[in-house]
Order: structure tokens, then sequence, then C-alpha cells
């Protein structure tokens, strides 16, 4: 998250895609396939620390000069091209540079899953972009925080609760914060708590799942992927992969499972496929619903604070599935073969997450008739736009999103500071910048088309700057800066 997510979706997807080019070329047998995902793990992770945990659990320490005029924090620098290759201990905070506040804010910057590993927590692109504008350096200190994303979600957020108000204290005023993904989750559980929430001024999360994943639901993907029209051996590739991800990342399966806010969990009981390979499990709401973001939720989270952004990618089980556009579907899978799923399981990230978002799309929820489908269709390949917009379980029992054009009703039914939906970006659109397909990168806010349309990266600078959104000239904007 994941994911992804998965919010880590670079590492997870290599890992998993792998796997599946092996098992599907026949190369290997399972026993064989699990030895590579080893493999493929240690490569990717490098050095594994054996953790200490009470040093996990030890206070973490801002150091900041109180004598000092222009307020120095004294913390590393993180520079472009820094990766680190061993986990986390503790949590981790890093300043962008040197320079003192000078009475700016702070911007704190949460990565998603596997985050930890990637340049700069994989918040380059974003930065390079943010610095080009001077308002924005004007306006902010940018710091960075690293965490151990396959730990218990309890205890990052534990720390963090330690860490913000050190760093808000250390400013003389409340903290943003921006995360992406299971980062969200991080700030959802720390402003539960009222010295926490009065350190934070605002909290700008993308992709979050609030609510938690059907993803991370084991049985209920699971037996989702029994229901798949595939033939038993791609149903049986896709059961595999799923547990040998999750064998090394048990914590998302743990922490991020769908909460069961809206009672969707169906109770199946024990299913099987036609070989002792899978999909296979035991699907009950009790097992398969996650508590975790459920007590969270339910200690009171300020969701005031907080402005969501959420995705969905366009796919068959998003449009609507008229007699041509199903002769069409037919017609274009070999092509979508070669185009998504191959290069899914070459560890390509983008269609990995196209992947994803299709059998998410496909999990069957419960409601008042029984079993209906679609109810996820609308998501990032991790996120469903439900829980990354943290919508109550109210609405999301009355307004169900099972269509595009379901989505302007939740507009007056947010109970968020902000929610903004975007139309076929992924979970790693939000970092990358790049829509995943060929085609423009200025994009509508769905739930504010009068906002006009923008880069993702402007859309964030316009929230951070509190400037008004409206139909301007990006283009030039971005000409000037690159001119710059």
């Amino acid at each position: 998250m994941i994911l992804q997510n998965v919010e880590s979706p670079s590492r997870t997807i290599v890992r998993v895609a792998c796997l599946s080019a092996l098992l599907l070329l026949g190369f290997a047998s399972a026993n064989r396939a699990h030895a590579e995902t080893k493999e493929m793990d240690a490569a990717v992770s490098s050095v594994t620390q054996v953790k200490q945990e009470d040093n996990k659990k030890a206070p973490v320490h801002i150091k900041v000069d109180p004598n000092d005029r222009e307020l120095i924090f004294h913390m590393p620098v993180l520079n472009p091209g820094d990766v680190f290759k061993q986990k986390p201990e503790r949590l981790e905070v890093f300043q962008q540079d040197h320079s003192p506040l000078k009475g700016r804010e702070v911007l704190l910057l949460i990565h998603g899953g596997g985050g930890e590993y990637q340049d700069m927590f994989r918040w380059d692109k974003v930065l390079a972009y943010f610095d080009a504008e001077p308002q924005f350096k004007k306006k902010f200190k940018v710091f960075l925080l690293r965490y151990d994303t396959t730990d218990s979600l309890n205890d990052e957020i534990e720390q963090a609760k330690k860490l913000i108000p050190e760093l808000a204290k250390g400013a003389g005023k409340p903290i943003t914060i921006m995360a992406l993904s299971m980062g969200g989750n991080v700030v959802q559980g720390a402003i539960t708590d009222p010295e926490v929430d009065d350190c934070v001024d605002r909290a700008i999360c993308m992709g979050t799942p609030f609510h938690g994943s059907p993803l991370f639901s084991a049985d209920w993907y699971q037996y989702s992927l029994l229901q798949h029209k595939f033939g038993p051996f791609t149903r049986m590739m896709d059961a595999v992969d799923y547990r040998l991800y999750f064998s090394k990342h048990k914590n998302y399966q743990a922490d991020l499972k769908w909460d069961n806010l809206d009672g969707g969990i169906p109770a199946i009981g024990s299913f099987k496929g036609l070989t002792p390979i899978g999909p296979k499990g035991n699907l009950t709401p009790e097992k398969d619903s996650g508590s975790v973001l459920r007590k969270i939720n339910e200690s009171g989270v300020d969701k005031a604070k907080i402005i969501a952004y959420a995705g969905y990618l366009v796919t068959p089980e998003v449009l609507c599935m008229t007699k041509k556009r199903r002769l069409e579907s037919y017609i274009l899978a070999p092509y979508r073969f070669l185009t998504v799923r191959m290069p899914a399981q070459l560890g390509r990230e983008q269609p990995a997450l196209k992947v994803l978002s299709t059998k998410i799309g496909k999990v069957k929820a419960a409601d008042e008739s029984g079993l209906s489908t679609k109810k996820f269709a609308l998501n990032d390949g991790i996120t469903p736009i439900a829980s990354a917009l943290f919508l109550p379980p109210q609405v999301v029992r009355d307004y169900p999103i099972l269509k595009e054009d379901d989505l302007p009703s939740l507009r007056p039914h947010l109970d968020i500071r902000l929610g903004r939906v975007f139309r076929n970006i992924d979970h790693v659109t939000f970092v990358d910048g790049a829509p995943p397909h060929r085609g423009t990168k200025f994009m509508k806010d769905e739930l504010h088309p009068e906002d006009g349309a923008h880069t993702i990266f402007d859309w964030m600078l316009d929230e951070l700057l509190e400037r008004d959104q409206g139909y301007r000239d990006d283009d030039e904007l971005i000409i000037t800066r690159s001119s710059g």
C-alpha cells in the first residue's frame, strides 16, 4: 500500500510479477517460485537488520537551537540520490536543506509503502516541481519522515504521536502534512490524540485507505478470484502470487483490511478451487474485516483536518458494458494481454496496478439483495474511492459508488475538509505526476469540475498555497518554470 497500494508498489509488484511470469512460463514449481521470491526480496531490500524493539519504542528527539533567532533544526539533510538499504529502527525525520525556518511553515512529507528505500522516499518529482515555485519556498520548509512500512501500523502511529508535537513545538506553530497511501493512515491514527491534533494544521492524504481495501482482506480477495471468468490455471497463478507476496507483508493484511463499515463482507464460509493451490479460504465478516482501522475511526479522527485525494482507473468494471463495448472488449483481449497483463508480469508498476484495479472491481460485496458486484470498481489499483475519501459509514451504505455517474451525489455528504477525485489515474500518479495512459496530464476534479483542469502537482500546490483554483493557463506556467 500500501498500499500503493502494496500504497509500496514498486518492490511489491516486482516480486509478485516475477513469480507470475515464472508460473506462467512453467519454468519452475511453486517451491522454486517461492525461492525466487526470497532472492528478489533480498535484491530489492539488500541488508535487513534484526529490529531492536527497545530502540523502536525509544522517544524521537528533534534538536532545535532555541537561542538561534533564525530557528535552526539539527537533523540530517536528505539529498537527491540518497537511498537507504537498511530498515529504519524507528521513525526518522530529515530536512530538505540546512536553511533556517525564518518564519516559514513546516511541511512534513510521509511516504507510502516501500518508500523508505526510494530516492527522497519517492518525493523527488514532487519536490522538484514544488521547488520551482518561488511562493512555495517562501512559505514552507520541507521535512521528510522515514518509517518501516512492514511494521505494525499501531507501532508507527505511537511513534508519530511523539514526533509530530516535537516538530510543531520546534516550529512554534502547527505543521502541514502531505502523506501518500499508508502514510495517511499513520496521520489518521496519530491525530486521534488531542495533543497531536492541535499540532497539525491540515493533512493532504493521497490514495490513503482510511477504511482499508478489499485487496488486503485475504479470503474475500481469494473468493473474488474464484469467481473470475478465467481458466483454472490463471486463477491458480493469481492465488499463488497473492499468498506468496503477503507471506512477507502480513502487516498489510493485519492492519489495512476493509473495515467493513458498510457490512459489505459476505458470509460465505469455506471455499476452494479445483486444485489444492487455490483459490481457497474461509470467508466470514468476523475473520476478514479490519479491526485496526475500525478502532482508530471509532476513537475519533478530526476529519476537518483532512484533505483527501482519490483516483480511479477506467476499466471494463467502470464502463457500462453495452453489447458493442463487450464485443470490443473480446476483440481487444489479446492486445490487452500483451500491453497490460504481460508488462505487469514483468514488473511494470502501472500495468500491475491496472490489473489489480480490475480484480478489486470484481470483488463481490454483500447488500440487501445478497451479493452485488462492482461496488469497488472505482479504485486506483489499491484504494477504493469510498476509502480514499474517508466517507462516513452511512454514506457508503446509502450512496454506493457503482459507476462514475454516482460521484456528484457524494459532494454534499463529505465530512472531511476537502475531497477531490481524479479520473483515470492510479495509485502512483500522485508522486510520479504522470497518468497511466497516453494523454494529457491536466486533470479535473470530478467532484468540483468548476475548478478547472491542472496537473496533479499543481492541484497539490493550490492546496498548500491556498490559492484559488480555476481555468488558468497551466501550459504557460509549466513553460515559465522549465525556462527558469
